[in-house]
């Protein structure tokens, strides 16, 4: 039986673009490009760290449309990730919603990035 979460959940990642691990790691550190912690400071630090030069934004600020000023321009390239995908998912489908133009999540998230031996920051 499908919970109204799970259900939620694949109708999420099901609107948004999911790009590789190998595919966002050549996007980072490019000009036009920002990428998205949607996870509470503590859930970071407590499981896989962040990104490098990743934003932690927290999915309310997101939902809020409370960003900072690097995300006036809604035509830069916002690559959302989570733990493990799902957040980064609805991260991703808030910012569209937002109308920024390109919005992506890393299918699964920060686990597959440090999987694909990538580092993050803890």
């Amino acid at each position: 039986m499908t919970s109204c979460l799970e259900k939620y959940a694949a109708e999420t990642v099901a609107e948004v673009n999911a790009i590789s691990p190998a595919e966002a790691a050549r996007f980072h550190g490019r000009a036009g490009i920002e990428f998205v912690d949607p996870r509470p400071a503590e859930a970071i630090a407590a499981t896989t760290g962040i990104i490098p030069g990743a934003r932690s934004i927290s999915i309310a600020a997101i939902e809020a449309g409370d960003l900072p000023p690097a995300f006036e321009d809604r035509s830069i390239h916002v690559i959302a990730a989570c733990q493990g995908g799902p957040m980064g998912a609805r991260a991703a489908r808030e910012l569209a919603k937002l109308g920024f133009a390109r919005v992506s999540y890393i299918d699964g998230g920060t686990e597959a990035w440090l999987t694909a031996g990538l580092p993050t920051i803890r």
